[in-house]
């Protein structure tokens, strides 16, 4: 179906940013709604793909981020997808990685407890911060914004 829609679509182009969520499989039946009203919302135009049969999905939306209203989607709909994520007790990333994208989002999901022994270990084994830097522990909602690309269509 993406592959599909990329060739019908012009001007936009893959924004993955909410593409990685899982929930339980008998939750899904209340939550697959409450995701397509938030995802259809902020009109946009998306696929999902994943593995129903363990909840896990990948939500790629088709976005023209070089258009600020675009880019202004992506903090909003991030904060409501990941809430309603972990009303249902999901985690915000099943097989990738937490990342750039989602560390704004880690002390919400795994707590204060465990996101401080993060960064603890993150000091420990990197302590001048030169293994992908700011990602997981270190990436405040700005700096995420920050370097997502602006220039493709």
């Amino acid at each position: 179906s993406f592959n599909l829609l990329r060739r019908k679509v012009r001007g936009k182009h893959a924004a993955p940013f909410v593409d990685d969520i899982i929930v339980r499989p008998e939750f899904l039946p209340e939550f697959l709604p409450r995701l397509y009203a938030i995802l259809d919302r902020y009109q946009l135009l998306y696929t999902i793909a994943g593995h129903v049969g363990n909840g896990n999905f990948h939500i790629i939306p088709l976005m023209d981020l070089r258009q600020k209203s675009e880019r202004e989607k992506i903090p909003r709909v991030s904060k409501e997808v990941y809430k309603l994520v972990l009303h249902y007790g999901g985690s915000l990333s099943a097989e990738h990685n937490d990342g750039l994208i989602r560390g704004p989002y880690l002390q919400q999901m795994y707590g204060r407890k465990v996101f401080d022994m993060f960064v603890r270990v993150k000091k420990i084994f990197d302590p001048q911060g030169i293994f992908n830097p700011r990602k997981k522990t270190g990436a405040s909602l700005r700096y995420a914004m920050a370097h997502i690309r602006k220039d493709e269509p």
